[in-house]
């Protein structure tokens, strides 16, 4: 893959491979992250060599991790996955960008660890970026990170939306799936993330419990009957 880059992308965000190994890990724990979409059809994607690693086992210690694989994407790989996590979550207000908080070394950890689910994912993304830095030369002279915002938008625009897919191109809309539903899984994993949709975690509070705010028992409230169940305020 291309490893042209504009002069003035910034440096990929290092994260400790502790973290990435929490949150690896802690989406195991929850199962696989939103689903990637429909069965593809179209382009065929070339296979990937699987992981051939030692996984950590059953019971990994969180707290002094040991990380028995190496990191597998390439520089330029990791450049485009940045790319794409920026333009599908961008910075807004005082949210960050997600490759400012070490989404692509999430991303890197999660294609790069020997498990079932990760060398299927594997197979799909690595691949992927292939593609679109491939589409991207040939619809723009230059990799997907190097293209203007629009050039970039309307890649995305064939593949991004359910529904609206350009006919042959299910396999990328599916890379794509994958890739958002990791870019914003990690995201909201780290403390920025939390920041962003005010989650401030498990919190000792002082006194009696004042119970949940009028606002949180109308939205309780909308989703019970919103399946037919009768609400009973506490």
């Amino acid at each position: 893959m291309s490893a042209q880059l504009k002069p003035d992308l910034p440096e990929l965000v290092h994260v400790d491979r502790r973290i990435t190994l929490k949150w690896l890990a802690g989406a195991i724990a929850v199962g696989q992250l939103a689903a990637c979409g429909d069965g593809a059809k179209g382009l065929s994607w070339p296979e990937v060599a699987a992981i051939k690693a030692n996984g950590y086992g059953s019971d990994p210690d969180l707290n002094s991790p040991k990380i028995p694989w190496p990191m597998t994407l390439t520089r330029a790989e990791l450049v485009t996955v940045a790319a794409m996590a920026d333009l599908i979550l961008p910075a807004e207000g005082a949210a960050p960008a997600p490759s400012a908080v070490g989404v692509p070394a999430f991303i890197n950890e999660w294609v790069s660890a020997p498990y079932p689910s990760q060398q299927k994912d594997r197979a799909l993304i690595v691949p992927g970026l292939a593609w679109i830095d491939k589409e991207s030369q040939s619809r723009n002279g230059s990799p997907f990170a190097s293209a203007k915002p629009d050039d970039q938008k309307a890649i995305f625009n064939d593949i991004a939306f359910k529904g609206k897919v350009k006919k042959g191109l299910e396999k990328p809309a599916e890379f794509f799936g994958r890739v958002r539903a990791l870019t914003v899984g990690a995201f909201f994993s780290t403390a920025d993330g939390w920041k962003d949709i005010g989650y401030i975690g498990n919190i000792a509070s002082e006194g009696p419990y004042k119970g949940q705010t009028p606002e949180a028992l109308a939205h309780i409230k909308g989703v019970i009957e919103s399946m037919g169940l009768k609400f009973t305020a506490p």
